[in-house]
Formats: structure tokens, C-alpha cells, sequence
């Protein structure tokens, strides 16, 4: 485009269609040694670029009324090569369905395109002054080495500036990757500690992936954004990662517990929300905030609306709603799972439990959108149920905790 806007200027639409032809073939040329084979698109990308860059030439010429003709031309070139890249943006990104939202590209075509509208109103700029100082030989041979001066040293730093700009792409494209091993091993650190405590205790084998589906759909039915819904998922797999924490002998208990037993059981989630933030704070793969999601869903999905719940003993205006959707999700799965203590309830009973405890226990909206759930027929999968145990106190249960 720099030559192209140098030939309009100097030789009209003539010297234009001739600078246009021998890029084309150029440009053919060299990509057919390549193999790219997309040249339709591409010359009809160079042809749209010929086009706009002479009708905004003259209409630039008709519109633009200066005392002063050199700041008149200054305008015209800076115009035209920006309108024409602008439009080149617009193109390329129909054509080759590039994604908008990346801004790199966007920003580089732009930065040149100022780089070069300067450098060629600097260069017409030193030719229309060249005339005035014909008479003079020492000057006309001081401005001539001036401007091959000035064309040397302006293509040279544009070399420099698309190397370095490749080196900063090149260094940010391997952080990213090295970002994103490091967050696939963090998430499969956390995916074995979450396995373990699983094999810990059969009985508990895939209760956290019933839960985060579960929890999921409760936030899909409650119209939660789907990125919130992602990381609802994700804490659901991480809910009960404090547990690893915890002595088998409380964790795999046949009865109910004692008071000393069930402090320590409590402090599941305060254990499970170190353990994450001391592997997530430093990963930029997630946002803070999605962070600080993760860590209040373990911290506060056993929490209750009406501030009885632990560890922290939070009211419901204290407690994140994804806290209070996990804890309905956990809940729930908990009573249609068979336990150590206890054999699994039907769901029909375990949506009455938690619609007495609407309101008190469990938040009422995830509990009414679960219900809606089940009434379309929902399921994550079918459970694997263990052999049947001995039959507890329902009534004893239901004051309980259900995780417990």
C-alpha cells in the first residue's frame, strides 16, 4: 500500500494499475510456491484495497481545502491509507472469518499503516521541496542523500519493528501454552486428590460428578450465565476435596458421630478452600473472580439459609448464591446415594426432605428448579448402587446434615 499510495500521487491511476499488476503477479508467484491455494479471496481482497484506495484519494482531493498544500496532502495520504486498512480489517475478517475480538492483529495493521502514511508524506514532502534548491548542486546533493537516507533508515526500523513485534507474539504464544500446561496439570492434581478421596471410600464413588452435573442444571434452570455455570461444574468435582483431610476413621464411620467427631468432619470445606487457593492463586488461566467462586462454593456448600449451617454459621444473605445451589445439588445426591450408615432414599423422598427444609436448610430456588428438573425426567446417569446396609432413623438424618 505504501507503493501503491506513491504511485496514485505521483502518477495517477495509470501508474496504479501498473504498481498493482506487478504485485499481483509477485504475489502470485510466491504463493504458488507455497502451495496456498486461497487466492480468490486474496485477489479479491487486493482489488477491493485498489478500489478504496483511489476513490478515498480523490474524494480526500475534493473534500479537503488547506491554505496551506503540503498539510492538504499530509491529510490525504494519512486518510486514504488508514480508510483503506480499515476497510482491509473489515474484509479480512468476512473472508477468512477471523475472530474480531482478537485485537492483535487488528492493532499491528494499524501501527504500520501509521508508520508508513508518515514515512510517505515525509518522502513526497522532501521531493516537492527538492525543485526549490535545483539551483544550488551542493543542496540538491545534501537532499538527495538525505533521502536515501531517510528511505534506508525508515525501512530498516519497520524491519526491526515486525521482528520485534513476531518476537513479542512468539514469547506470548509460548507463555500461553506453558500456562495452559500448567493449569492441565493443576486441574489433574486436583482431579486425583478428588479421585483418592473417592477410592478412600466406595460408597462415595462419583458423588462429586453427580454433583457438579446436578448443580450445573440447577444454575442452567435459574438462567445463571453459562461461564458461571462452567465453574459451578468445576467446583462441583472440587466440592469435597477437603475431605482428604480428614481420618478414615470419622470419614468412614458406621453410625453417627460424636460432637468431637463432627468438628473435626466440619472443617472439610475450610481445608478444601486452602488446598484450592494455595493451587489456583497463581494461575492466570482463571480470573479472580472465578476464583473467588471456587473458593466460596467449597468453603460455604454446607452453609444454610438460616445461619446454621457450617463452618462459618452465615445467614442467607451472607451465602454466594453458587454456594447455595451446591449445597441443594449436594444434598440431594447425598439422600439418593447409598452411605456406609444408611441405604439410599428415592428421589421422591429426598425432594420432600428438601422441600421442608426450603427456606431454613436449602435455598428455595434450587430447590424448586431441581424439582423442575426431575419433572422433565432429568438425570445424570444411572448410580451404581451398593449392596444395601441397615436401615438408620430416617428422621434422625433428616435434622442432619446430608454430606454428614
Amino acid at each position: 500500500m505504501f507503493a501503491w499510495m506513491a504511485s496514485l500521487w505521483v502518477g495517477g491511476i495509470y501508474l496504479l494499475l501498473y504498481s498493482v499488476f506487478v504485485y499481483i503477479v509477485t504475489f502470485w508467484f510466491f504463493n504458488r510456491r507455497k502451495n496456498k491455494p486461497e487466492y480468490s479471496r486474496n485477489f479479491l481482497l487486493l482489488i477491493m484495497q485498489t478500489l478504496c484506495l483511489y476513490i478515498s484519494f480523490h474524494l480526500m482531493n475534493n473534500l479537503i481545502f488547506f491554505n496551506i498544500p503540503l498539510l492538504g496532502m499530509y491529510v490525504n495520504i494519512i486518510s486514504c491509507l488508514y480508510s483503506t486498512q480499515i476497510a482491509t480489517m473489515i474484509s479480512f475478517h468476512l473472508l477468512n472469518q477471523i475472530p474480531w475480538e482478537f485485537r492483535e492483529w487488528r492493532r499491528k495493521i494499524l501501527i504500520l499503516t501509521w508508520v508508513d502514511a508518515f514515512s510517505l508524506c515525509t518522502f513526497i514532502l522532501i521531493s516537492k521541496i527538492l525543485p526549490i534548491i535545483e539551483g544550488n548542486v551542493t543542496y540538491q546533493i545534501i537532499a538527495q542523500a538525505f533521502l536515501l537516507f531517510f528511505v534506508v533508515i525508515r525501512f530498516t526500523l519497520r524491519n526491526i519493528s515486525i521482528l520485534h513485534q513476531s518476537k513479542i507474539t512468539e514469547t506470548l504464544e509460548k507463555v500461553n501454552v506453558l500456562n495452559h500446561k500448567l493449569e492441565v496439570t493443576n486441574d489433574n492434581i486436583l482431579a486425583a486428590f478428588a479421585a483418592s478421596l473417592e477410592k478412600r471410600d466406595a460408597y462415595t464413588a462419583g458423588h462429586s460428578e453427580r454433583v457438579a452435573k446436578y448443580a450445573y442444571h440447577i444454575a442452567a434452570e435459574i438462567k445463571l450465565i453459562p461461564d458461571h455455570r462452567q465453574i459451578i461444574y468445576l467446583s462441583g468435582l472440587l466440592h469435597d476435596i477437603g475431605k482428604i483431610g480428614i481420618p478414615d476413621s470419622i470419614l468412614h464411620k458406621e453410625g453417627p458421630l460424636s460432637e468431637h467427631e463432627y468438628l473435626i468432619m466440619k472443617q472439610h470445606p475450610v481445608i478444601g478452600e486452602e488446598l484450592l487457593r494455595g493451587v489456583y492463586q497463581f494461575l492466570p488461566s482463571l480470573t479472580d473472580n472465578a476464583k473467588k467462586m471456587i473458593y466460596e462454593i467449597v468453603l460455604y456448600h454446607h452453609e444454610r439459609p438460616d445461619g446454621l449451617g457450617y463452618p462459618m454459621g452465615l445467614n442467607d444473605k451472607d451465602i454466594p448464591i453458587h454456594s447455595k445451589i451446591m449445597a441443594v445439588a449436594d444434598a440431594f445426591d447425598a439422600m439418593t446415594s447409598n452411605r456406609s450408615y444408611r441405604p439410599a432414599m428415592t428421589q421422591d423422598k429426598a425432594i420432600d426432605i428438601l422441600r421442608e427444609g426450603s427456606g431454613t436448610q436449602f435455598w428455595t430456588p434450587a430447590v424448586h428448579a431441581l424439582e423442575v428438573l426431575l419433572k422433565k425426567n432429568y438425570t445424570v446417569y444411572e448410580k451404581t448402587y451398593r449392596p444395601s446396609v441397615s436401615k438408620r432413623n430416617e428422621n434422625k438424618y433428616r435434622n442432619e446434615n446430608a454430606d454428614v
